[in-house]
Parts: C-alpha cells; structure tokens; sequence
C-alpha cells in the first residue's frame, strides 16, 4: 500500500510540473533549468535554518515544493538535452 501511495503521488507531482511549466510558457516566462534545480533545495532548506521547529504540515507543503521543483529541473533538463543532441541526429543507421 505504501508504494502505490508513492506512486500516485509521484503522478500527481508530475502532473503539477508539467502544467506549472505549461503555464508559464503560455504567459512568456521562461525560467532556467538551473534555477529550478537551485530552488528544489533552497525552498527546504531556507526555512528550517530560519524556523528550525516548523509545523509539520508546513514542512511537508515545502517538500512538495521541493518535488515540484526538482521535476521541473529534470523535465527542463531533458527538453534541453533533447535540442541540442548532436550524437542521435548525426548517427547513421
């Protein structure tokens, strides 16, 4: 039971990503990839060096974050490794 828990949230994680990354390209906003990677550990690991006892709903609200962040790093990250691979598209078959 516990893994399937693990799961659909890791699905509903991923849906979130894809539709906060849909969303700011549809308004013009592009955030680099490096930024969201930087913003995955910062958004923990701020708050608990400046509240070391939070709530614990507030600590697991920022570890979504967290997750948010951290697959929009890796589905940015994959978007760029996909435009600029030279190795696939010069291969010959």
């Amino acid at each position: 039971m516990y893994w399937l828990i693990v799961f659909v949230s890791f699905i509903i994680l991923l849906g979130l990503s894809q539709l906060m990354l849909h969303f700011l390209k549809k308004k013009g906003i592009k955030i680099n990839r490096w930024l969201w990677a930087v913003a995955a550990f910062l958004v923990v690991i701020v708050p608990r060096l400046i509240f070391p006892t939070m709530n614990q709903t507030i600590t697991q609200i920022l570890y979504i974050f967290c997750g948010v962040f951290a697959l929009n790093f890796m589905i940015e990250q994959h978007a760029w490794y996909q435009k600029h691979d030279t190795f696939s598209k010069n291969a010959k078959h």
